[in-house]
C-alpha cells in the first residue's frame, strides 16, 4: 500500500491509475484535496484553483536538511545546472608554459656583398647589399625583446554538468493510497 505523496521511480511508459508523473504539471485543487493537503504550493501553483507536482524531470532527488558544508536543502528548492559555461575566473590559476627558439641574430664579417638573405648574415651595408657570407666571430646584434600571450581558449561553450543517468519515469501516488499518520 502506498501512502498518498508517495514518490516512486517506475519503469513503465505510464503512470499507472491513482498516480501522476513527477513532471512539474499543475493539478486542480478541487480534485485532489488530500494531495493538495501534503505538499501546498511547494512546488508551484496558485493555491487557490491549483498546485503543482514536483517536477524530476532532469533532476536528481536530495534529501532535505542541512549538510556539513552547505547551507540547508529545503523542500521543493531546486539547484545545479544540467550545463554550465565556465569563466576563466572559476578555473583554478595555472600556467600554460610555451617553448620555442629565439635566436639573436648574428651579424656578417665582411661588408655587405649580397642581397639575399638566404643563408647569409647580416652585414655593413653598403647600399642594397646588406647581407655577408660569412659571420663574424664575436659581434651580435642586440638582445630581442619577445612577448608572448597564450590566448584564452573554449569560445565560451557549455559543458555537460551531469553525472552518469539512467532516464526513468518518476510518480507520485494521488489517490487510492493511504494518508500518512504524522507520529
Amino acid at each position: 500500500m502506498a501512502y498518498i505523496g508517495e514518490i516512486k521511480i517506475f519503469g513503465g511508459l505510464f503512470a499507472p491509475q491513482g498516480w501522476a508523473f513527477c513532471a512539474g504539471q499543475l493539478i486542480a485543487i478541487q480534485q485532489n484535496t488530500t494531495l493538495f493537503s501534503l505538499l501546498g504550493t511547494t512546488y508551484g501553483g496558485n493555491g487557490t484553483s491549483n498546485f503543482a507536482l514536483p517536477n524530476l524531470c532532469g533532476r536528481v532527488p536530495l534529501h532535505v536538511g542541512a549538510p556539513l558544508s552547505n547551507p540547508p536543502y529545503t523542500l521543493g528548492q531546486t539547484l545545479g545546472t544540467e550545463r554550465e559555461v565556465l569563466s576563466a575566473n572559476q578555473l583554478p590559476s595555472h600556467i600554460h608554459r610555451i617553448t620555442g627558439n629565439v635566436y639573436q641574430p648574428v651579424l656578417g664579417e665582411n661588408p655587405g656583398q649580397l642581397s639575399s638573405p638566404d643563408n647569409n648574415y647580416m652585414a655593413i651595408t653598403n647600399g642594397q647589399q646588406v647581407y655577408s657570407t660569412s659571420k663574424h666571430a664575436t659581434n651580435r646584434m642586440g638582445p630581442l625583446k619577445v612577448t608572448m600571450q597564450v590566448q584564452n581558449a573554449g569560445n565560451g561553450q557549455s559543458i555537460d554538468n551531469m553525472q552518469p543517468y539512467l532516464p526513468l519515469n518518476f510518480i507520485i501516488c494521488l489517490s487510492g493510497g493511504q494518508y500518512p499518520s504524522r507520529p
